[in-house]
């Protein structure tokens, strides 16, 4: 696994619920942008933002089990706003948060 990767990845760790840009991405894991994108995806097989993604629709379904409003899951994960965790997380998921928070 290349070090600079791991950096990348722990950096989206870190700040899974912020706006990370692929530029400060790039400057963390001391890469181009293209040859980062091409590293995290053979080795994660996703994009950073994908993987960034995957770690909020994560939180939303810890949240969402836990009994917290679409709302306020939405704002607690980095979402811009409900609608939004809606679409990303019916993507990720399968169904929408409300329904998988009934479930």
């Amino acid at each position: 696994e290349h070090a600079a990767v791991r950096r990348a990845r722990a950096h989206l760790r870190e700040r899974w619920d912020q706006r990370v840009t692929l530029a400060e991405l790039a400057s963390v894991a001391r890469l181009s942008r293209f040859e980062l994108v091409r590293r995290f995806r053979e080795q994660n097989g996703v994009t950073p933002h994908a993987y960034q993604t995957n770690l909020r629709v994560e939180h939303a379904r810890r949240l969402l089990t836990a009994g917290a409003a679409p709302a306020a899951v939405a704002a607690d994960c980095g979402f811009a706003d409900q609608p939004h965790l809606s679409r990303v997380f019916k993507r990720a998921v399968g169904v929408s948060p409300a329904r998988y928070a009934r479930a």
